[in-house]
C-alpha cells in the first residue's frame, strides 16, 4: 500500500486531507528539526499508511523553532480534517492564526500523540501574552512539562503491571535500549505509565524551576511512555522516545505504532503482525 502523505511544498502549506479510509485521517505535525523528525516522521507516516490510516505530514520548509524562518508553522489548518494527530514539536512561537488552528484541534478533544520534545513545544518570551503555553502544552495536553534529560543511552523495559495494556501488545519482559537520553518527567494525576527507562549523568544535579526544586541523581529511572485523558478530554498517548535511531529498535517502533492506534481508538496490530522499522540515514 503506497503512502499518500501530503508533504508541503516550498510555501510550507499542507493540502486538506481526503476523506479517511479504514482507520481514519492521521495528521503528523513536525514543528522542529531537533532529533530530526523532519526525516523520521515521513517514514513513520508511511508505515501507518500501510497499516490502514490515511496519513498527512505537515512539514514546513526550514526549522520552525522560535520562528527562525519567519513563517512559523504553516499548514495547521489541515488539522480541521484530522481524526487523530501526532505532534513532534519544540520551542515554537506561533502567531495568533497558526496557534488558533492548533488550539481549536486541542479543544475539540480529538485524540493526540506527543513525541519526545513535544513536552516543551513552545518558547514564547516571558512577557508574551501566550507565554503560558510554554509549560501548559506539556502539562495540560500531554501530561508533563519538560525538566531535564540524562546523558547516556536509555535502558528500557515495560512495566509489569501494565503488561496487558493494548499498547504493549507484542512487547515482552526483555529489556531494550534507546540510543536517546532519558527525559525526567513530572506526570499529572491520572497518567497511566507503561514503559520506564534508566539513564545516567556524570554528577548529581540540583534542578530548580517554577514548579519546585529536586535532585537529579547520577542514575535515574523514570517513566518514558504513558497514556492520559487530558484537560480537554482527549485520549492521549505520549512518550519521550523519538530519538532518530529509536525507529530502528523493534520494541520502540511497535510501542509508537501501537500507541498511535490506541489513541485513535482503533485496534492495535496483533503481536504476530509485522511492524516495519527503519534506519534513518541522517542528512547533515
Amino acid at each position: 500500500m503506497a503512502a499518500t502523505m501530503a508533504l508541503p511544498l516550498a510555501a510550507g502549506r499542507s493540502t486538506a486531507a481526503a476523506p479517511g479510509r479504514g482507520k481514519g485521517n492521521l495528521m503528523f505535525v513536525v514543528g522542529t528539526h531537533h532529533y530530526h523528525p523532519e526525516q523520521s516522521m515521513p517514514p513513520l507516516a508511511k508505515e501507518l499508511e500501510r497499516l490502514g490510516f490515511h496519513t498527512q505530514v505537515i512539514l514546513p520548509p526550514g526549522d520552525p523553532e522560535e520562528n527562525h524562518t519567519g513563517n512559523g508553522l504553516p499548514g495547521l489548518e489541515a488539522l480541521d480534517h484530522a481524526d487523530a494527530a501526532v505532534f513532534f514539536l519544540r520551542f515554537l512561537t506561533l502567531n495568533d492564526e497558526q496557534l488558533g488552528h492548533l488550539e481549536r484541534y486541542l479543544k475539540s478533544g480529538k485524540p493526540l500523540v506527543g513525541l519526545r520534545t513535544s513536552t516543551h513545544a513552545f518558547r514564547y518570551p516571558a512577557s508574551h501574552p501566550r507565554a503560558a503555553w510554554n509549560d501548559d502544552f506539556g502539562r495540560n495536553v500531554l501530561g508533563t512539562h519538560w525538566l531535564t534529560h540524562m546523558r547516556s543511552v536509555t535502558e528500557c523495559r515495560r512495566l509489569e503491571q501494565a503488561k496487558n495494556h493494548p499498547i504493549l501488545t507484542g512487547i515482552d519482559e526483555k529489556p531494550f535500549q534507546s540510543p536517546g537520553q532519558l527525559y525526567i518527567t513530572d506526570l499529572q494525576p491520572g497518567c497511566v505509565p507503561l514503559v520506564v527507562g534508566s539513564g545516567e549523568m556524570p554528577r548529581e544535579q540540583i534542578l530548580s524551576h517554577q514548579f519546585g526544586t529536586r535532585i537529579v541523581a547520577r542514575t535515574e529511572t523514570d517513566i518514558l511512555a504513558w497514556t492520559w485523558q487530558n484537560h480537554y478530554g482527549a485520549r492521549v498517548f505520549a512518550t519521550t522516545l523519538g530519538h532518530p535511531q529509536d525507529f530502528a529498535v523493534p520494541q520502540i517502533m511497535r510501542i509508537v505504532v501501537n500507541g498511535i492506534h490506541w489513541a485513535a481508538g482503533v485496534e492495535v496490530p496483533a503481536a504476530s503482525s509485522e511492524i516495519k522499522t527503519f534506519d534513518l540515514p541522517l542528512n547533515p
